[in-house]
């Protein structure tokens, strides 16, 4: 009994983790280096300023 309870965690668990992973697009990730932050940052406040 103990086993089969076991063998049931085991398997919701498996589960819940392999659900809670993002396998789509593992290779389009984003990297913003500082220089790119700033020009965002100075595009935005350009455009707030303008409106």
């Amino acid at each position: 009994m103990k086993v089969i309870l076991l063998l049931i965690i085991v398997l919701f668990s498996s589960l819940a983790i392999s659900g809670c992973t993002n396998d789509e697009g593992e290779g389009d990730l984003d990297i913003l280096i500082p220089e790119d932050e700033q020009e965002q940052l100075s595009t935005s406040s350009k455009k707030k300023i303008s409106d």
